[in-house]
């Protein structure tokens, strides 16, 4: 007897104890509303749902004798009810006591926020956290001993409690942390690692200024030099001894850790957001958390900014001890003012103190600027620098078999030389280095190549380029037009493939009429020619370094006699859009069954890149949307667009092959990041035959761009009569939702998903598919309406014009640019003749308040149920899911209960509300219920 009133005491015990922290969850939350910590909802729905188990536990007892078995699994000291009693009264004692009661003389929300003060939440992240993990784990081994044979071990129960929410954690954190990262810089720095030279770098482990980072003494160092003086290799093994460190020192209690991230000009970006979402994902992987700001900003989607990052970094900050973050290159992100601010902050912050920083750059005037206020300095330019040249030198020498018979004297030679005149510059001894390994190892062929060595890197790459044989110079100059192209594109971190580029030079200098028929396109041969110019990683290539697209793309090689290297963008965008475009019109069915094999089997994407055609098809789009201007202003490219765009080319069709709408990650490239399905050109199929031209090209522009006034579309605005653009028919398929319910209680309801045809004038074809907050078809339907005909394209908008949820008074009368009211304004009839239904109709079933509301003010007929002999749509026409109500006035719609909305979120509880209201404003015009009963 004892033992069963103990098992109910404890059960009662966690039942109480629950309800006093739901009540303090409630008090906090109901008072702070948006300013309560998210934490506090955890805890409001972690407890809340253990308190229905242990009720449901306490029931069961009650009307069912648990055998002694189920018992001894239930109540053991180490069983879950009593794990649930002591992780709940744990979680109580976060909470002051008296916190939720009113004090004389404080408003009752100064007293909460002295009690958050007290509570410090943030502070205690990592233990609330803790005990919701205990409870929702002793939660779960209850309901398992409750559904499982009483014979199995609770050590069983446990294990598969935790193995299911292990793997279910897993998987919703893997989505998260991929959300987070936007740019992944572990290949550079495993490529920068490769190169690092075994004994350098040991000078700043010397520095006290390095001991004093390690023990948080100094917050912040800054490794600055001139450009090639090695800092990013240096960084490489920096990052590496940190992660020594914190392997050695990590503590349980408070674990020590490290992140890094390398900036990189061939990003082409502003890297302060980049750099927070990765240091973001990686602390978190490292933690195995995702916390809850970074999941709210998740489950919210689009782009977080950059204050909401940094509150998300200072959260999860608190899991651990000393975190150590590396920054190389701040001055290759471009701009730099937002990285450099995000810099100052994570120093100067209180919730930062235990970040610790390293950043490496060039010594930039703006860069100095700010770290001289919060950073140690140390610089690149100091002797033990040089004696690192000299290790790296000697190790090359010794290494290289080309330099294997050269006598020792003379490597000696060449070692005390090349290390003497680098000046600290790591990048000018190796472009040496690589220069006279292919010198005779004749002592005065060397010595006469050790007394010409070149000052600078910029006469070092200008002696390279003077050698190029004449008949390969074009070869050479197309070579670094394309890398640079490519890295506009945002070419792989290890370089452009070699296949892919050889193939895009050979088109390129094909086009010019002046191609050498005896140059040999080949990846070997280009690094003869270049040298120290390019790098290969794998078969990739790629600018060896910063300084080298910096002197092609500078004002110093323009105005020189090497001025045909530049790399201009106007030059450079000349060359490559041209082949770009005409290989995307190249994109032909011969390439179609590779295509489907690749959507297939992604392991295939790989070959498939290296493509040239499929390459160019793949970002012929990217060039549309980035390169508008230089497109519209040259007649070639300009025909070449339209040409690409246009039906007969199926180029669309093309890429629909291979999108298969998951496995397909590269393809999210070309997606806005607000776009839909209805916004990817390449989900329409045209029916060519029955299509204009003009109007179809501008249709999958506009879908492209999202942009109106863009260069391209204003050209085609000015070269197009107008009136015709409008007014030609467009004939398509496309695979879009519509969202049914067919009672008055809504349990009947259906998704449907299906090809519809679309067939008409541009606004009404736009009108039926096309989200209508897309900018540029806003801005036709409100800016053109004396092109087209406002009475259809308003039958056709009509159901598509419901505002966001909630926002009802989107398009009241204060709102000018409304586009149900612009097309009525326009002239379009609310009582339109030759169609079965009509606008009014269509918005009721639509459950629209603000178009009922202007259609009833636009002097709409609240009984005209539509011409009895006109147009009813067929089955897979959209508006067909419409036919229902023919025959029906708009009150007998509104009172059906039924409803049809074109889109797969729709909720018919959500817009209940509105029902109510569009009743009230029919009966107020007059409106009466019948149905005519007509058959369709």
């Amino acid at each position: 007897m004892a033992e069963v009133l103990a098992t109910v005491a404890s059960v009662m015990a966690v039942i109480q104890i629950s309800d006093r922290v739901i009540g303090l969850c409630k008090f906090y939350i109901e008072s702070l509303n948006s300013e309560a910590p998210s934490s506090l909802r955890a805890v409001l729905i972690e407890v809340s749902t253990l308190k229905t188990v242990v009720e449901s536990l306490e029931f069961l007892s009650k009307c069912v004798k648990f055998t002694p078995a189920l018992q001894k699994r239930l109540w053991a000291s180490d069983g879950p009810v009593e794990g649930c009693r002591a992780a709940i009264t744990a979680l109580e004692k976060l909470f002051p006591k008296g916190s939720a009661q009113s004090g004389q003389n404080v408003s009752k929300r100064q007293k909460v926020r002295a009690a958050l003060e007290v509570l410090a939440w943030p502070m205690q992240q990592g233990r609330v956290q803790e005990l919701l993990q205990q409870i929702s784990s002793h939660k779960a081994g209850i309901q398992l001993a409750l559904t499982t044979e009483s014979t199995q071990d609770i050590k069983d129960i446990k294990a598969a409690s935790k193995e299911i929410r292990s793997i279910l954690a897993e998987e919703q954190r893997h989505n998260v942390y991929k959300w987070l990262t936007l740019t992944d810089p572990s290949p550079l720095h495993n490529r920068s690692w490769q190169l690092y030279e075994q004994g350098t770098g040991s000078w700043m482990l010397r520095s006290p200024h390095w001991t004093d980072w390690l023990a948080a003494s100094i917050r912040c160092l800054w490794v600055h030099g001139i450009p090639g003086a090695g800092k990013t290799i240096l960084a490489s093994w920096l990052i590496k001894q940190v992660q020594d460190h914190c392997k050695q020192s990590s503590k349980m209690q408070a674990p020590c850790t490290s992140a890094y991230y390398y900036c990189y000009f061939g990003h082409s970006q502003d890297e302060a957001m980049p750099f927070l979402r990765w240091v973001i994902a990686q602390l978190s992987r490292q933690a195995e958390v995702v916390s809850t700001l970074v999941h709210d900003l998740f489950r919210r989607g689009g782009e977080p900014s950059i204050q909401e990052l940094l509150d998300s970094l200072a959260q999860l900050l608190q899991s651990f001890g000393n975190v150590y973050i590396v920054i190389d290159a701040v001055d290759e992100s471009n701009p730099r003012d937002n990285l450099l601010e995000v810099i100052h902050t994570l120093v100067t912050d209180p919730r930062f103190s235990h970040l610790q920083i390293l950043v490496t750059s060039r010594e930039y005037i703006e860069i100095e600027r700010v770290m001289e206020k919060i950073s140690i300095s140390v610089p690149m330019s100091n002797s033990l620098v040089e004696q690192d040249i000299r290790i790296y030198v000697r190790s090359i020498l010794q290494s290289n078999r080309k330099f294997q018979p050269w006598s020792n004297d003379l490597l000696k030679e060449v070692e005390d030389a090349v290390s003497t005149q680098a000046k600290g510059m790591f990048r000018w001894a190796v472009c040496q280095l690589y220069e006279l390994q292919h010198v005779k190892g004749e002592r005065s062929v060397v010595r006469n190549a050790l007394a010409t060595l070149p000052k600078d890197l910029d006469e070092t790459y200008e002696r390279i380029f003077l050698r190029i044989p004449k008949e390969e110079l074009q070869f050479v100059c197309h070579a670094f037009q394309w890398l640079c192209f490519y890295g506009e594109l945002g070419a792989p971190e290890n370089g452009t493939p070699s296949v892919l580029l050889l193939d895009a030079i050979a088109s390129s200098t094909a086009r010019t009429g002046n191609p050498n028929s005896n140059v040999l396109y080949d990846s070997e041969r280009l690094r003869e020619l270049c040298g120290c110019l390019i790098s290969s990683f794998g078969d990739a290539i790629s600018f060896a370094h910063y300084t080298v697209k910096e002197y092609l793309d500078s004002a110093r090689i323009r105005q020189s006699p090497l001025s045909f290297f530049s790399t201009e963008m106007a030059k450079v965008l000349f060359t490559c859009l041209d082949v770009v475009l005409l290989q995307a019109q190249k994109f032909t069915s011969s390439d179609l069954e590779d295509l489907k094999t690749a959507s297939s089997h992604p392991s295939c994407w790989q070959d498939l890149w290296t493509k040239l055609s499929f390459h160019c098809a793949f970002y012929a789009i990217t060039s549309i949307r980035r390169w508008g201007q230089e497109i519209s202003v040259n007649d070639a490219f300009f025909g070449r667009v339209k040409a690409l765009l246009d039906p007969s080319a199926q180029y669309f069709r093309r890429l629909q092959e291979v999108d298969d709408g998951d496995t397909s990650e590269m393809w999210r490239i070309l997606i806005d990041d607000d776009s839909t399905m209805d916004q990817m050109a390449w989900t329409i199929v045209w029916n060519e035959s029955a299509t204009d031209n003009d109007a179809s090209v501008l249709l999958s522009l506009l879908l492209i761009t999202d942009d109106l006034d863009s260069p391209i579309s204003t050209r085609m605005f000015r070269e197009a009569d107008l009136k015709a653009l409008f007014n030609n028919r467009l004939a398509l398929k496309k695979c879009t939702w519509m969202m049914t319910y067919d009672d008055e209680e809504g349990s009947s309801s259906s998704g449907v998903a299906k090809m519809y045809e679309f067939n008409g004038p541009l606004m009404e074809v736009m009108s039926q598919f096309v989200d209508y907050h897309l900018e540029s078809f806003r801005s036709l339907l409100i800016n053109y309406t004396r092109f087209y005909n406002p009475s259809t394209t308003l039958l056709y908008f009509i159901g598509r014009h419901i505002p966001a949820l909630g926002d009802q008074s989107a398009c009241n009368e204060d709102t000018s640019d409304c586009p149900v009211r612009k097309l009525l304004e326009a002239g379009a009839q609310p009582n339109l003749l030759g169609y079965r239904l009509t606008p009014l109709q269509i918005a009721v079933a639509a459950r629209d308040l603000e178009g009922v509301r202007l259609l009833l003010q636009f002097k709409a007929d609240p009984n005209y149920v539509g011409d009895p002999n006109g147009v009813v749509w067929s089955t897979n026409n959209l508006l067909a899911n419409f036919n229902k109500f023919c025959g029906m006035s708009p009150l007998r719609i509104c009172r059906s209960g039924d409803c049809v909305w074109p889109k797969g979120d729709y909720r018919k509880d959500a817009r209940e509300p509105f029902l109510e209201t569009i009743e009230q404003l029919l009966l107020a015009f007059g409106g009466i219920e019948f149905d005519q009963e007509l058959k369709v």
